[in-house]
């Protein structure tokens, strides 16, 4: 099965250095149009995809997480791609996509654990959040570069370019509620 927006990206993906400015959210990066991401601790991705009611469509790779899609916008379920990364599982949508900013969806994933997410815009800023046990414990605006980096220093993972670039991720769609 092949869904609306899972095509290559025709944008560069930097991977090279260290990306400490986290290109790949940037304005002329492949998420430059907007996105969601959100960090669940302590649970697998298969465990993620059945608490949110995800259906799994396919193995994808970054290119095809990030492609030409707009995160199944004026639809009724999010398109996003799920990874595991050690102890945390990373949710990502392109585009209008906003499954973290969910509370219906994110607040009883984190039932029992943390869930840290972000949704930035193609201005360079959006609302980062913060659930923890079925409550949302922060809600703020920030800017994509702060938010990355608090999320980075929640979670213990550098989100480089280069290491999103390298994972397979279980594209899943989620019903809105």
């Amino acid at each position: 099965m092949s869904l609306a927006g899972c095509g290559e990206s025709q944008t560069v993906l930097e991977v090279g250095g260290s990306d400490e400015r986290h290109l790949w959210a940037g304005a002329d990066g492949p998420l430059g149009r907007g996105f969601c991401l959100t960090m669940v601790r302590g649970r697998r991705p298969d465990v993620v995809v059945r608490a949110i009611g995800g259906k799994n469509e396919q193995r994808v790779r970054w290119a095809q997480v990030v492609g030409p899609g707009d995160g199944e916008q004026d639809t009724g379920r999010y398109l996003l791609g799920i990874a595991g990364f050690g102890r945390w599982t990373l949710l990502m949508e392109d585009g209008s996509g906003g499954l973290g900013m969910d509370a219906a969806i994110a607040g009883p994933l984190s039932e029992g654990t943390t869930v840290v997410a972000y949704r930035g815009d193609a201005t360079g800023n959006g609302s980062r959040r913060g659930y923890r046990d079925g409550r949302i414990e922060v809600d703020v605006t920030d800017h994509t570069e702060t938010a990355i980096t608090y999320i980075e220093g929640q979670t213990g993972i550098q989100l480089t370019g280069a290491l999103l670039a390298r994972k397979e991720y279980l594209l899943v769609t989620v019903p809105k509620v």
